[in-house]
This record gives C-alpha cells, structure tokens and sequence, in this order.
C-alpha cells in the first residue's frame, strides 16, 4: 500500500509541528532547593563515575574557596583523585539548601567518599576506609540558565562524625 504524496507531506507537517510545540513549550522551573539538590545529585554521579567534566560543568568560572582555591585548582584536584582511582563510591547526606533568592541558593552537604561497593550509607561497614567532608557554599543561576557552584568552604570530618 502506498500513500499519495499529499498524506506523506501532511503526516510530516503535522510531526513538525508536534515536535516544535514540545521544543518550544514553556518549562516549568523547579524550585531553587530542587534545582540545587538536583544538581548536587548529578555531579556526585559525575564525580563516582570518575567523568571530571561533567562535575566541572556544574562549577562556575566565578568560583572561590574558602582556601582562596578557584576553579581551575579545584579541577587539578579532582583529577588528581580520579587518576589515583582510590575511591570507589561516594555518599552525600545532610543535604540541605535554602533559597537565598531567585538566582542564588546556600547549601550544606557532607560527601563521604568510601573503597566499598556497598549501594546505600547503611550498608558501608564500619571496616571499610572511608574520607569525608563537609561543604558549605552556594549556587547562582548563571546567564546560561544552568545552576553552578560559585563559593565553597570545607572541612574534613573526623569519622566519628559520619554516622
């Protein structure tokens, strides 16, 4: 069976338009504090996947740490601990954010970074060597639409202080 020539052009333009109306629909934006945890998500798979452009994606060229540290040191360190392959999973937990602004939201989080398979914080024994930190900042909406880290500071949290 064949279809006429007009039914074929008909049948394209109508999944042209189809299609434009989804690309050019208005999205809803997500909340600040879904925005941030979304993208805290996303880069700690990033980071356990050991993709380090996809973490450096998510932070901004305006960034600064609290060790006077810009995005270029961070991006010399974070390679340094994917070449040395050492860490296997990494865990966030105490996440919490608030909305400072449209634009602009403060986080805290602690990233515990473990040589374990486990899936899930509750199943990482206690045996297994683990490093963890705690980082405060904030995430501006940039130009570009994206949410990226723009300030950080951390501190390395004494094991006892995990769990």
């Amino acid at each position: 069976m064949t279809l006429p020539r007009s039914r074929v052009i008909g049948l394209a333009l109508a999944l042209l338009a189809a299609g434009l109306v989804l690309a050019l629909w208005p999205n809803e934006e997500l909340p600040v504090q879904e925005a941030i945890t979304r993208k805290i998500i996303a880069m700690t798979r990033a980071a356990e996947q050991k993709d380090v452009g996809e973490v450096m994606e998510g932070i901004s060229d305006r960034f600064k740490a609290g060790r006077g540290w810009g995005k270029d040191q961070v991006k010399g360190v974070l390679v340094a601990q994917v070449l040395r392959g050492q860490w296997v999973r990494i865990f966030h937990t105490g996440l919490e954010v608030t909305e400072v602004s449209p634009t602009r939201g403060d986080f805290t989080v602690r990233f515990i970074f473990a040589r374990s398979e486990a899936r899930e914080l509750e199943q990482l024994a206690r045996e297994s060597v683990v490093d963890a930190w705690s980082v405060e900042g904030a995430f501006e909406k940039e130009q570009d639409g994206e949410w990226r880290v723009v300030e950080a500071r951390d501190r390395r949290l004494d094991p006892t202080e995990l769990f």
